[in-house]
């Protein structure tokens, strides 16, 4: 994988079993993206992440499965002021799901969809541009 980092592609998004350091420590990566359900482990899972890559990428916090203020809140006290996108908790993600449908073809306009819809916008404004 890390070779495939290295090819001038544009994007790769992953979910590492063993955790960012491989890649942050790589140099490779130009922003991670932590995610943090509002559960005591997730959040810290997510802390650890957002210590070992902070040092080396920017870091966007996705709170993932926020039911209310109080799930932020949650986040938020443990992770500080790192760039939040919350991703409210959406029946029509968890139907795609069941349904082994992509939420975006399920649910497109549920606010869970538009708010990753929101994200892919906003890491593309950051990508860098491969030269013409």
């Amino acid at each position: 994988m890390l070779g495939e980092l290295e090819s001038g592609g544009r994007f790769v998004i992953c979910d590492l079993e063993a955790g960012v350091g491989a890649v942050v420590r790589s140099d490779q990566a130009d922003v991670v993206l932590a995610v943090a359900e509002p559960t005591v482990k997730s959040i810290e899972v997510a802390r650890r992440a957002v210590e070992i890559a902070g040092e080396r990428a920017p870091v966007v916090v996705i709170a993932n499965r926020v039911r209310g203020e109080e799930d932020v809140d949650a986040i938020r006290a443990v992770l500080g002021e790192q760039e939040l996108v919350v991703v409210p908790e959406e029946p029509g993600i968890a139907a795609a799901d069941r349904e082994g449908a992509a939420p975006i073809d399920f649910a497109p306009d549920s606010v869970g969809v538009r708010a990753l819809v929101t994200l892919a916008e906003r890491l593309g404004e950051r990508a860098p541009r491969a030269a013409a």
